[in-house]
Protein backbone atom coordinates (compact mmCIF):
# COMPACT_ATOMS: atom_id res chain seq x y z
CA UNK A 1 0.00 0.00 0.00
CA UNK A 2 1.79 3.68 -1.02
CA UNK A 3 1.74 6.48 0.77
CA UNK A 4 -1.48 7.74 -0.65
CA UNK A 5 -3.31 5.18 -0.37
CA UNK A 6 -2.45 4.85 3.44
CA UNK A 7 -3.05 8.30 4.16
CA UNK A 8 -6.66 8.06 2.52
CA UNK A 9 -6.98 4.87 4.57
CA UNK A 10 -6.23 6.50 7.93
CA UNK A 11 -8.39 9.41 6.94
CA UNK A 12 -11.43 7.51 7.04
CA UNK A 13 -10.53 6.02 10.48
CA UNK A 14 -12.12 8.41 13.49
CA UNK A 15 -9.73 7.81 15.46
CA UNK A 16 -7.78 10.76 13.01
CA UNK A 17 -10.90 11.58 11.36
CA UNK A 18 -11.03 15.34 10.81
CA UNK A 19 -7.15 15.79 10.21
CA UNK A 20 -5.88 17.47 7.31
CA UNK A 21 -4.37 15.68 4.06
CA UNK A 22 -0.37 16.74 5.62
CA UNK A 23 -1.11 15.29 9.11
CA UNK A 24 -2.33 12.18 7.78
CA UNK A 25 0.64 12.05 5.35
CA UNK A 26 3.28 12.51 8.13
CA UNK A 27 1.18 9.54 10.71
CA UNK A 28 1.77 7.37 7.31
CA UNK A 29 5.00 7.99 6.85
CA UNK A 30 6.12 7.59 10.47
CA UNK A 31 4.53 3.90 11.29
CA UNK A 32 5.11 0.63 9.69
CA UNK A 33 3.25 -1.92 7.94
CA UNK A 34 2.86 -5.27 9.54
CA UNK A 35 1.84 -8.75 8.55
CA UNK A 36 0.62 -11.59 10.49
CA UNK A 37 0.08 -15.31 9.58
CA UNK A 38 -3.24 -16.85 11.20
CA UNK A 39 -2.76 -17.42 14.98
CA UNK A 40 -0.07 -14.96 15.74
CA UNK A 41 -0.96 -13.31 18.78
CA UNK A 42 0.47 -9.68 17.78
CA UNK A 43 -0.60 -8.35 21.71
CA UNK A 44 -0.62 -10.08 24.90
CA UNK A 45 -3.05 -9.11 27.83
CA UNK A 46 -1.09 -7.70 30.56
CA UNK A 47 2.06 -5.96 28.75
CA UNK A 48 3.69 -3.21 29.19
CA UNK A 49 3.47 -0.55 26.74
CA UNK A 50 7.01 0.08 28.56
CA UNK A 51 9.58 -2.03 27.50
CA UNK A 52 9.84 -5.06 24.93
CA UNK A 53 8.89 -8.73 26.07
CA UNK A 54 10.56 -11.47 23.61
CA UNK A 55 7.19 -13.08 23.01
CA UNK A 56 5.30 -9.36 22.11
CA UNK A 57 7.55 -6.99 19.66
CA UNK A 58 4.76 -5.38 19.54
CA UNK A 59 3.92 -4.55 22.97
CA UNK A 60 4.81 -0.51 22.59
CA UNK A 61 2.25 -0.32 19.31
CA UNK A 62 -1.27 0.80 18.12
CA UNK A 63 -2.32 -0.81 15.23
CA UNK A 64 -4.85 0.00 12.44
CA UNK A 65 -6.30 -2.64 10.67
CA UNK A 66 -5.58 -2.58 6.83
CA UNK A 67 -6.69 -6.30 5.89
CA UNK A 68 -7.79 -8.88 7.21
CA UNK A 69 -9.18 -9.74 10.86
CA UNK A 70 -8.55 -10.66 14.18
CA UNK A 71 -10.17 -11.76 17.24
CA UNK A 72 -9.82 -10.15 20.51
CA UNK A 73 -9.73 -12.27 24.06
CA UNK A 74 -10.48 -11.18 27.21
CA UNK A 75 -8.90 -14.16 29.80
CA UNK A 76 -8.60 -16.35 27.21
CA UNK A 77 -12.53 -15.92 26.35
CA UNK A 78 -13.37 -13.68 22.72
CA UNK A 79 -15.20 -10.78 23.35
CA UNK A 80 -15.12 -8.85 19.99
CA UNK A 81 -13.64 -9.56 16.26
CA UNK A 82 -11.57 -6.40 14.51
CA UNK A 83 -11.60 -5.99 10.71
CA UNK A 84 -10.39 -3.35 8.39
CA UNK A 85 -11.00 0.23 9.55
CA UNK A 86 -10.89 -1.04 13.25
CA UNK A 87 -7.58 -0.26 15.70
CA UNK A 88 -6.11 -1.45 18.66
CA UNK A 89 -3.38 -0.82 21.38
CA UNK A 90 -4.86 2.76 21.23
CA UNK A 91 -5.48 2.94 24.91
CA UNK A 92 -2.24 1.37 25.93
CA UNK A 93 -0.20 3.85 23.86
CA UNK A 94 -2.03 6.83 25.71
CA UNK A 95 -1.95 5.90 29.34
CA UNK A 96 1.04 3.33 29.33
CA UNK A 97 -0.58 0.72 31.47
CA UNK A 98 -0.94 -2.82 30.67
CA UNK A 99 -2.44 -4.20 27.70
CA UNK A 100 -6.66 -5.19 28.43
CA UNK A 101 -6.33 -7.83 25.97
CA UNK A 102 -4.98 -10.48 23.73
CA UNK A 103 -4.83 -10.11 19.71
CA UNK A 104 -4.44 -12.53 17.55
CA UNK A 105 -4.26 -12.74 13.65
CA UNK A 106 -7.88 -14.04 12.73
CA UNK A 107 -8.51 -16.90 9.64
CA UNK A 108 -6.49 -15.67 6.18
CA UNK A 109 -3.81 -13.48 8.49
CA UNK A 110 -3.80 -9.72 9.16
CA UNK A 111 -2.06 -6.62 7.71
CA UNK A 112 -2.17 -3.76 10.02
CA UNK A 113 -0.39 0.00 10.42
CA UNK A 114 1.71 0.26 13.50
CA UNK A 115 2.55 3.30 15.09
CA UNK A 116 5.03 2.74 18.00
CA UNK A 117 4.20 4.68 21.54
CA UNK A 118 8.14 7.12 20.68
CA UNK A 119 6.22 8.02 17.24
CA UNK A 120 3.06 8.60 18.50
CA UNK A 121 4.51 11.34 21.36
CA UNK A 122 6.99 12.80 18.38
CA UNK A 123 4.06 12.98 16.13
CA UNK A 124 1.89 14.80 18.99
CA UNK A 125 5.00 17.03 19.80
CA UNK A 126 4.92 18.08 16.24
CA UNK A 127 1.49 18.37 15.55
CA UNK A 128 -0.98 18.64 18.35
CA UNK A 129 -3.84 18.11 16.53
CA UNK A 130 -3.40 14.31 16.23
CA UNK A 131 -4.87 14.45 19.63
CA UNK A 132 -8.68 16.23 18.96
CA UNK A 133 -10.20 13.37 17.51
CA UNK A 134 -8.43 10.91 19.78
CA UNK A 135 -10.33 13.14 22.49
CA UNK A 136 -13.62 13.13 21.08
CA UNK A 137 -13.48 9.15 20.61
CA UNK A 138 -12.56 8.58 23.86
CA UNK A 139 -15.12 10.94 25.03
CA UNK A 140 -17.79 9.25 22.99
CA UNK A 141 -16.75 5.95 24.37
CA UNK A 142 -16.68 7.37 28.34
CA UNK A 143 -20.13 8.55 27.43
CA UNK A 144 -21.64 5.26 25.92
CA UNK A 145 -20.01 3.41 29.35
CA UNK A 146 -21.68 5.62 31.56
CA UNK A 147 -24.93 5.32 29.66
CA UNK A 148 -24.68 1.69 30.18
CA UNK A 149 -24.36 2.06 34.14
CA UNK A 150 -27.59 4.47 34.26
Amino acid sequence: MGNRELTATLGEVDLFRGLSHRVLSHIADAGNTAEYVEGTTVIVQGDSVTGFKAFSPAGVEMHVVLDGAARVLVNGEQVNRLTEGDYFGELSLIDGRPRSADIIADAGGLTTFALSRWTFEDLLDKHPEVAVPMLRVLCSRLRTVENLHR
